[in-house]
């Protein structure tokens, strides 16, 4: 049987799955009920990427030092993880989809319409700028990338975007929830948006 974590305020943890997030700190914890079993809702600061909320149930975590299943130690000096966070700390933040698309406890339609407000954003020099600021936080990302990096992590930006707005089509549909992508195409301001939804509900 899986032994379950359980985390409270001061811990200090690390998501398996996104290790160039780093160390992240639990700030507040809840324990809630998914799909009829118990986990918790965290609220966690990460050192590379900031304030995350997090159900375990959705996203498993590890406490600092706990062994990873190859074998390696998750610490946060040397082994796997410092190697990938120094590969991607750089990059990942340009790239990584927004917690806004992606958050569980967000409703459908709002992760919905924050993913078609995405399609704001273009490879012309003023969106793919502002995209950046959005993305990193930075009022200057050319500080940090030249403008080849931005177009470079826009296009792996757009197509994990792409491929998240087929995926959410998908399922509401599977769950019969169209009157959603009704509402959301309605109430989109943007109009690449609405015709990347037109498309993903034709396949």
């Amino acid at each position: 049987m899986t032994r379950i974590n359980r985390y409270q305020q001061g811990d200090v943890v690390i998501h398996p799955r996104r290790p160039e997030w780093g160390q992240g700190v639990v700030k507040h914890s809840q324990a809630i009920v998914h799909e009829g079993a118990a986990a918790q809702r965290l609220s966690i600061e990460f050192a590379n990427r900031g304030r995350v909320v997090i159900n375990t149930a959705v996203a498993p975590l590890a406490p600092k030092g706990q062994t990873h299943p190859m074998g390696s130690s998750i610490t946060s000096s040397g082994g796997w993880l410092d190697q990938l966070e120094r590969t991607n700390s750089n990059s990942h933040e340009l790239w990584d989809l927004p917690e806004a698309l992606t958050d569980v406890f967000r409703s459908d339609l709002q992760r919905l319409l924050a993913t078609l407000d995405t399609y704001k954003y273009t490879t012309e020099p003023k969106p793919l700028i502002d995209w950046a600021v959005r993305q990193t936080g930075m009022d200057d990302p050319l500080s940090k990338y030249t403008r080849h990096d931005l177009e470079q992590a826009f296009a792996r930006f757009a197509r994990d975007r792409d491929l998240h707005l087929k995926e959410m089509v998908r399922q509401l549909k599977r769950n019969g929830k169209q009157q959603v992508l009704i509402q959301a195409r309605h109430q989109t301001k943007v109009l690449a948006g609405q015709t990347a939804l037109e498309r993903a509900m034709r396949h």
